[in-house]
């Protein structure tokens, strides 16, 4: 059977960036709706967070969210 994977980015869409100045240590607050869009995807698709910040940051981060259970990795992406 073949399982859609589908890569979905930190910044923007799962959190509020871009309301505050930037800063690498902290991630900003769950954008609203992001765990009802992850509940709903992951029922049909095996989901990836794919991101440039650091991999512990954003881990912790989708861990205190409760949204880690919806990603099969973490995926680092470095420019």
């Amino acid at each position: 059977m073949l399982v859609k994977k589908i890569l979905i980015d930190l910044d923007g869409v799962l959190n509020e960036y871009g309301k505050d100045t930037f800063n690498e240590n902290h991630i900003p607050e769950i954008r609203a709706g992001a765990y009802e869009f992850l509940e709903t995807l992951s029922q049909c698709a095996e989901l990836y967070l794919f991101t440039s910040r650091n991999l512990m940051l954003a881990t912790k981060w989708l861990i205190s969210n409760n949204l880690d259970k919806f990603f099969k990795d973490v995926t680092n992406v470095k420019y």
